[in-house]
């Protein structure tokens, strides 16, 4: 092993332990990853940040912005009255026609953005046929991952994927290259969600109040002790909040100070702050009945006007509210209204409600006029707001989304223009259109996406061009019994690292750190590099065994589920899309022996890597050199 590729494999390691502990934000380590890279001369920098400039970020861009129009112009309103006429009064023949519109959506929208549309339209559905939304809303985030997998804009993993192929030598991927593969594991996909959305926890409502946590959202907010108020001079203890309301004290909060010690049994002074848990209902009836406030302003609601409403809000996935706090945000200044409390998934926080750092899919207690959380809830992309005040939308910018949509896809599909310039062009059309303005389009900009995948772009060069890609390829193929190894038996190994990478770390990072070492593996044995890359691109989406997949973070909240409900419902699905996905592979490619032009195309051409002429390159293992009778492998990796 060469020090080049010591220390990339060094650098991939702690990448993919910081993306397993979230110890840093995901585009923060690949950064560093790159900024490491660069400083051990592995990397120009013309190298590291070529990434940035690769045409999968525009495209990718470019498709978030249309994702974002037919979103914001209600979309999955229209679906949602469409799916209830279709499916007369059977709950079965709703929960198929809903999945299925998921799908159908997420194949050409991105799938988070396709998820936030639909968790409305889920919550309409399972009021309208008396069903918990906790039966819709997983399969709602599953079927947004299988329908990501159909075409090549389901997703930003599939356009960077492609741009990978592209920069390494290869045809980059067409917008239904993937279609042959993905309808059937969709189709499968989805008999299996109508299956199990039968099974799925909270559906029959008899919880008793023990497990009642999985079916009630419990909120953190703090109550103030005012002059004159009944509650001073008593102590909670007393008070009984648990015992009468459902309402449990957590923390006391006395001017700077947070008193830890016998806060049942301190008796309340005027200007203190009670840190309480409960939910929405619970909270409201405990502090009106002790006599303590709710901590908002008045002036808020009366400054603005209009019939106050009290809400509940989960965070989306491109929310400028992550990462900062509720003191930082000031929603009174930015919206209108006042966010009493907060509560996330996985336990209380013992913090005050201005100071908690907000992350995806905390829900938060919103109250304001209704009027302004209208306004807020006409953009499901930062906050997603219970449905029943959703707005109405405007049908002609609907229509004109969903035409330039088609339009750009048409384009790109048929070849009449390239791919990215199709969706470019689509992007600038929505907001020329109306559809959305100019700042709406740059706030539906993934901002954190585009530079995960910019820099993890070149974290792949970087496995690439040393060798490293060929190092693990060799000892890959080795342990399963040399260049005679079967194409399915590595093509599976190809599934399962990437499966396995895709539940902890983001699908693209995960995507990009395995293409590499999947494109040389297939050079080592002759076998083309085409199957063995879509093997990595399907299973970068098929995050479906833990909820830290963004789509399935947002429901995880909405829906009340456990991390074991991810695991128990998700790893069939995976094992069954494993199965019919090594079925349909050898049925739409060959997995023989390739020599001449096939050949070539298996080895990976990287694009502004260091030159090889010089020998150093070569000598670590590029697949040019090791696999036997692909002379044309040579002669790519000196071209000028």
């Amino acid at each position: 092993m060469s020090v080049d590729i010591l220390v990339v494999v060094l650098v991939v390691c702690v990448a993919l332990v910081l993306f397993w502990t979230e110890a840093l934000a995901v585009e923060m380590v690949a950064l560093l990853a790159l900024a490491v890279l660069m400083a051990t001369g592995i990397l120009t920098p013309d190298q590291a940040f070529s990434g940035f400039g690769d045409q999968a970020l525009i495209m990718i861009a470019s498709i978030l912005v249309l994702s974002a129009s037919l979103v914001r112009n209600g979309a999955g309103e229209r679906i949602a009255h469409r799916i209830r006429r279709l499916s007369g009064g059977r709950a079965e023949f709703m929960a198929f026609a809903l999945f299925g519109s998921v799908l159908a959506v997420s194949a050409f929208i991105n799938n988070v953005a396709a998820t936030a549309m639909f968790i409305p339209v889920a919550e309409t559905l399972a009021r309208a046929y008396r069903v918990r939304p906790s039966r819709l809303l997983m399969p709602v985030a599953y079927a947004s991952l299988l329908g990501g997998v159909c075409t090549l804009t389901g997703t930003s993993t599939n356009v960077a994927v492609s741009g990978m192929l592209s920069r390494s030598g290869f045809e980059p991927l067409g917008v239904f290259e993937l279609t042959p593969i993905g309808l059937p594991l969709a189709a499968v996909g989805l008999l299996y969600l109508v299956l199990i959305s039968r099974f799925l926890p909270g559906r029959a409502g008899r919880e008793d109040e023990a497990s009642n946590k999985d079916i009630r959202r419990v909120f953190i907010t703090e109550l103030v002790v005012e002059e004159g108020s009944p509650a001073v001079g008593r102590n909670l203890r007393e008070m009984a909040l648990w015992k009468n309301f459902r309402l449990s004290p957590i923390g006391l909060i006395r001017g700077a100070a947070r008193l830890s010690a016998g806060v049942l049994d301190t008796h309340l002074r005027a200007g203190d702050v009670v840190v309480v848990e409960g939910d929405a209902a619970a909270i409201n009836r405990g502090a009106q009945a002790v006599g303590l406030t709710r901590k908002r302003s008045r002036k808020a609601v009366a400054a603005t006007g209009g019939e106050p409403a009290l809400v509940e809000a989960t965070i989306s996935y491109d929310s400028p509210l992550i990462g900062r706090t509720l003191a930082e945000v000031d929603p009174r200044s930015r919206y209108g209204v006042d966010v009493i409390a907060v509560w996330r998934r996985g336990g209380s926080i013992v913090e005050k409600v201005g100071r908690i750092v907000l992350r995806l899919g905390d829900d938060l207690l919103i109250l304001g006029p209704l009027d302004r959380i209208r306004q807020i809830a006409k953009d499901p992309l930062n906050l997603l707001l219970d449905d029943r005040v959703l707005p109405r939308y405007d049908a002609r910018k609907e229509w004109l989304s969903l035409l330039i949509f088609f339009l750009a896809v048409l384009a790109g599909a048929t070849g009449t223009v390239p791919i990215p310039l199709a969706f470019l062009a689509g992007a600038m059309g929505v907001i020329l259109a109306g559809c959305m303005t100019l700042e709406e389009a740059y706030r539906s900009l993934n901002l954190k996406l585009i530079v995960l995948i910019g820099a993890m772009i070149g974290v792949s060069v970087a496995i690439q061009q040393t060798g490293t890609a060929t190092w693990v390829a060799e000892r890959l193929v080795h342990l399963l019994g040399g260049h005679s190894a079967a194409p399915l038996l590595l093509l599976a190994c190809m599934y399962w690292l990437t499966v396995l990478l895709t539940q902890s770390m983001s699908n693209a990072a995960a995507a990009l750190v395995v293409l590499p070492v999947a494109l040389s593996t297939a050079a080592q044995i002759g076998a083309p590099a085409r199957p063995f890359a879509i093997t990595v691109a399907v299973a970068a989406s098929l995050a479906f065994m833990t909820p830290l997949e963004p789509a399935c973070l947002l429901v995880m909240s909405t829906g009340r589920y456990r991390f074991r409900h991810f695991l128990r419902y998700g790893t069939p699905l995976t094992v069954t899309c494993f199965a019919l996905l090594m079925l349909l592979i050898p049925l739409h490619y060959s997995l023989q022996d390739v020599a001449g032009k096939d050949a070539a195309a298996s080895a990976p051409r990287i694009s502004g890597a260091r030159s090889v002429s010089s020998g150093p390159v070569l000598e670590q293992g590029l697949p040019g050199n090791v696999v036997p009778g692909h002379e044309a492998v040579g002669d790519l990796l000196h071209d000028p």
